[in-house]
């Protein structure tokens, strides 16, 4: 240690003589040109690059050999320049331009950097996109029949959770499914398989006792495929992830028609529940539970998850046996079927039928009787804006849920002042359906009354026009009519690009079938620009393009027999035309000699005379 100017100044490490220092003196410049600052800046980043031992050599040499020096700096440089100068831990980052004399420049994102807002739109929506798959597509697009002897605690808390597989009793799907192997119009003994599509069960035993194979083109050598493939998606099955379907029959699918009268019911759902209600209906949704019981069948359009008891179950199963037999006497009728899978299948229902029987002492769990059911409440004198959501949804069967749009929310509010004070039931002509809209969690932050769906459920927002109804009053309509008018706008300029879009997509399917056709036969194609704006330019070269081809000499084209055309020479034509009308006066010469030869004597019969065949060759066959 030692003291300078009455301050402690510690000696490098390394020093013998205290002649030179690995660091630069305060009040002189460093020798070398700041090869001091850099072995400084090079011994403060730790032993984490190939440099430390040199440096160390370097210290413990001293004052000794310049090149030494002069070597190191070079090592650090090249380091540097070719990026090879790597560093870790906390230390690195830390920032040394300020050693290496480096500033980059600060870039500024110019407007032709930023992308349009509609890209941005765009990528908004895609950032937002759920792709669904397996229990959740199921539970989002369709309604569930679970067993009652299990509790759902777990699915009244998060709508997201599926529920699980063994207490499934059936899946309600809308009619109008095929089966994708044996083609029926209505799956005979319905089983949904992990990706979602539906099929026979006994289509499905044969496709997984159906053995496929890989070949290897390397070695050529067969193995047997370890997964079956979904014959329309190429998801992977597995031979026992069957969920048991049923059809509901009484549900129809219908659509809101745009310009048509469509009526709306005003929903109760309150906090804490998943079941939402029409205030018409007068059944409190708390008294009924998150999953009513399936006996509740009036329930079933607005209930995305019902239960139902074991004798429901099996009564189920006995009409999948009965289908299963009648089908299998068709089969065996008509395809003289020998009932290998028929009776797969029917060991199967037995069992689900025997696994149902051996948990019968189980007791229902929060299950509501209808005789406790209460009808005729009136939930607007309940239930508020503070404990509960009221909104407008369409009042017809649907898989798709349809609700008003946030604009004519706003104008019912600002009409009536209080969502609980809305009319229970609401007529008014369509005017604008948006569809492709999925629930997201930005979506639930903005409209919390869908709250109860499941994230990935379809939904759509319908406009009604409100010139069709008196419901809102004439000044409430006038301080909404730029909205309106707005709307209207983009709404016409909206169908106005989409009827462009199609033209334009017609001709170019019109342009492209002309193009093949003018390939076909031998023609010269000359494209044709497609544009939509009058434009003078491109109308003066049109115009000179068109005069051009009707100037050109038009080649002479013969058909045939496959309907295409072929270019024909003028010389061969006619020296082909000569040849044909020599043949055919040949022929009418046989012909008119054969007519006038006597007939024979002795009044025997006549042998028929054999006509002589004339061959006709051309070269560019022709039919005579």
């Amino acid at each position: 240690m030692g003291k300078k100017d009455g301050k402690d100044v510690t000696e490098p490490k390394g020093a013998s003589d205290g002649s030179t220092t690995a660091g630069p003196i305060p009040g002189k410049s460093p020798k070398g040109n700041g090869n001091g600052g850099r072995r400084q800046a090079h011994k403060y980043h730790g032993k984490n690059h190939i440099g430390h031992k040199k440096q160390q050599r370097f210290e413990g040499q001293g004052n000794g050999s310049k090149s030494i020096e002069d070597d190191f700096d070079t090592t650090i440089a090249e380091e540097l320049n070719s990026g090879n100068y790597k560093m870790k831990g906390r230390r690195a980052q830390v920032s040394i331009n300020h050693l290496l004399q480096l500033q980059f420049p600060e870039i500024k994102k110019s407007p032709e950097n930023i992308p349009p807002r509609s890209v941005r739109r765009k990528q908004d929506k895609s950032s937002n996109h759920i792709r669904l798959h397996g229990d959740s597509f199921v539970n989002a697009h369709y309604r569930v029949l679970a067993d009652n002897r299990v509790s759902y605690k777990e699915q009244s808390n998060n709508p997201n959770v599926p529920v699980p597989r063994e207490n499934i009793v059936r899946i309600v799907v809308p009619p109008g499914q095929n089966c994708p192997i044996c083609l029926s119009e209505e799956p005979v003994v319905p089983r949904m398989v992990v990706c979602g599509h539906i099929f026979c069960l006994s289509c499905l035993l044969s496709f997984f006792a159906a053995e496929e194979t890989v070949k290897n083109k390397d070695t050529g050598y067969v193995q047997r495929k370890k997964f079956k493939e979904c014959p329309l998606c190429g998801s992977i099955l597995r031979s026992q992830n069957f969920k048991q379907v049923i059809f509901d029959t009484a549900q129809h699918q219908e659509r809101p028609q745009i310009g048509k009268e469509s009526v709306f019911q005003l929903m109760c759902r309150p906090h804490g529940s998943m079941l939402p209600l029409p205030v018409q209906l007068g059944v409190d949704p708390l008294a009924v539970g998150d999953f009513p019981p399936v006996e509740m069948s009036h329930l079933a359009p607005y209930a995305r998850m019902m239960t139902c008891s074991s004798g429901y179950a099996i009564e189920l199963l006995e009409r999948d046996i009965d289908a299963l037999n009648t089908q299998y006497e068709v089969d065996r009728v008509l395809y003289n079927d020998n009932g290998k899978f028929y009776k797969l299948a029917l060991e199967d229902l037995n069992a689900g039928v025997a696994r149902i029987l051996q948990d019968l002492d189980k007791e229902p769990v929060d299950v509501p009787s209808l005789a406790s059911l209460q009808l005729g409440t009136n939930l607007k004198s309940k239930y508020d804006e503070s404990n509960a959501f009221f909104f407008f949804q369409t009042a017809f069967h649907s898989s798709t849920r349809y609700f008003l749009s946030p604009l004519d929310v706003k104008m019912l509010l600002f009409t009536f002042e209080r969502y609980s004070r809305f009319p229970d039931e609401l007529k008014a002509v369509i005017e604008n359906v948006n569809y492709d809209t999925v629930v997201t969690e930005d979506l639930i932050t903005r409209y919390k009354y869908i709250s109860h769906l499941p994230l990935g459920t379809e939904i759509a927002m319908i406009e009604l026009d409100w010139r069709s109804t008196n419901l809102i009053p004439q000044e409430v309509y006038e301080k909404f009519a730029p909205e309106l008018k707005e709307r209207r706008r983009r709404l016409h300029m909206r169908r106005t690009r989409e009827d462009k879009q199609k033209k334009l997509y017609e001709k170019r399917i019109e342009q492209e079938h002309k193009e093949f056709y003018q390939r076909e036969n031998g023609e010269e194609y000359i494209p044709e620009v497609i544009y939509d704006s009058p434009d003078p330019v491109l109308d003066s070269l049109r115009l000179e393009s068109d005069a051009v081809v009707d100037k050109q000499e038009p080649h002479k084209k013969e058909k045939t027999i496959w309907g295409t055309s072929i270019p024909v020479d003028d010389e061969a034509s006619r020296e082909n035309e000569e040849f044909e009308a020599m043949l055919r006066e040949r022929m009418q010469q046989a012909e008119s000699v054969g007519d006038t030869q006597p007939p024979t004597q002795g009044g025997k019969k006549d042998k028929k005379k054999k006509k002589s065949k004339v061959m006709l060759f051309s070269s560019n066959h022709h039919t005579l």
